[in-house]
This record gives structure tokens, sequence and C-alpha cells, in this order.
């Protein structure tokens, strides 16, 4: 016992300074994109091309936009057209579904902040239940090391829980198969009131790469991404309850 104890003293603190430090992005991370206020049609037309989901890029009224709900940030549009690139802008999570819509020649991002009073209220105690809707596993392993030392998300009070009767929100990733249906339904359900649905990675807020079922309620975040970074979620959950750290 006492041998193990100074090996775990020697080891020291093995969390990461994020946050309130900036997250150590790997290099090739793409966050949110930028789009050049002068892209023309013809310049979303070869970046759609390119695009495994062709509907993430739209041309209308003049301008160009992505979705990132819809994008799986492979970087294809970025390498086929220069007017498009990914930023490391990792602060993502949003709580409308159409604020994941980048527009060309948008101003400085600001992330949106919550304002629903309930989900406030969960700040340093937020319970989630997640619910993988066929998904293929990438959003929930990146979710999953958010419980390891290295980002150690319970010191903000934030866990995930082994029943939806204890949980505050339900986590749901994969694009709800018609097989997962049903579970989701009930999952969502016998959670208490007040409750709340968070869609994360592309397949749970738009399919991705495939179809979708219907979510028992309109999601009350969404963090896009595929998957989404761990940074980028717990920013995102740490922002659904207003924790500023």
């Amino acid at each position: 016992m006492f041998k193990a104890l100074v090996a775990r003293f020697k080891e020291g603190c093995r969390t990461g300074a994020f946050p309130p430090a900036a997250p150590n992005l790997p290099p090739d991370f793409k966050g949110r994109p930028e789009i050049a206020a002068n892209t023309t049609a013809e310049d979303v037309a070869r970046m759609k091309a390119v695009c495994p989901i062709t509907d993430a890029l739209t041309f209308s009224d003049g301008k160009a936009s992505l979705d990132m709900g819809r994008c799986i940030f492979c970087g294809r549009c970025a390498e086929a057209c220069p007017k498009v690139r990914f930023t490391k802008e990792y602060r993502l999570g949003v709580f409308r579904r159409e604020d994941l819509v980048v527009r060309a020649g948008a101003g400085e991002y600001v992330p949106p902040v919550q304002t629903n009073p309930e989900a406030l209220a969960l700040k340093g105690s937020l319970h989630l239940r997640e619910v993988s809707a066929g998904g293929c596993t990438a959003c929930e392993l990146d979710a999953n090391v958010l419980g390891t030392p290295a980002w150690d998300m319970a010191r903000f009070g934030i866990r995930f829980a082994a029943s939806p009767r204890h949980a505050d929100a339900i986590y749901l990733t994969g694009p709800i198969s018609e097989n997962m249906q049903l579970a989701l339904d009930k999952t969502y359900a016998a959670a208490p009131d007040p409750k709340f649905l968070i869609a994360a990675g592309a397949c749970a807020i738009s399919g991705g790469l495939y179809s979708k079922g219907r979510y028992p309620v309109e999601p009350t975040m969404y963090i896009p991404g595929c998957p989404p970074h761990p940074a980028t979620t717990l920013e995102a959950l740490l922002r659904f309850t207003g924790n500023g750290c």
C-alpha cells in the first residue's frame, strides 16, 4: 500500500490545464470554418463535388454557407477551394440549430450564452445518460475520455449516470437508427423533469452520412463534430450550465 501511494505521489497531477488554460489541440485539428465573403456559386459547386455530404454546403441569396450540423470536418472543401478554411476555434456548441450554419463573410464569432434558468441551476452538478442511437463509437469514445484523469470532467460536477432516472440530460450520439428509436424514446421518458436533450456529433444532429430518426423533443444543445473533440464537448457542457471555468 505504501509503495502504491509513493508511486501516485511521484506521478503528480495528470489532468490537463484546460480549462481555464487553452486546450492543447492537435496540429490537424479542424474547428469552426470561415467562408470568404466573395465566395461564388462556382466555388461552392467545386467544393460540393468533393464533399461527402453535398448539402452541407449551399449557395443562396448570393451567399455561401456551411452547415456544421451536417459537416464531418473532413476538410476536403478547404482543399478544393481556398475561400474556405477551418480555424482552431473549438467552442462549437450552440443552443439553436440555426446557429450551426456558418455564412460567408460572418464577423467575429462569439459563443452563445446559456439563458435557460433550469439549465443554469445544474452548475456544479450535471448528470448525463449517454444513448448511442446507432453510432460508430467515435463520438462515444471521445465522450468517454472526459472521465479520465486527463480531462476529469467530474471536477466540475459533470458525470455520466448509469440510469436515466438519475440523469439531468440525455447525451445523444449516433443517427437514431430504426432499432434504437424506441430505446431513445423510453430513455428520455424515464428521465425526471426538468430534463434536457443534448445532440452530439454530426450523426445525432443531422444523420451525417446516414439517415436520421426523430428526436423525442428538440435538443437543448447541439455539439457538432465527427466526432466532437473532448475540449469542444467539455467547454460546451460547462457553458450549458453557465460554468465559466
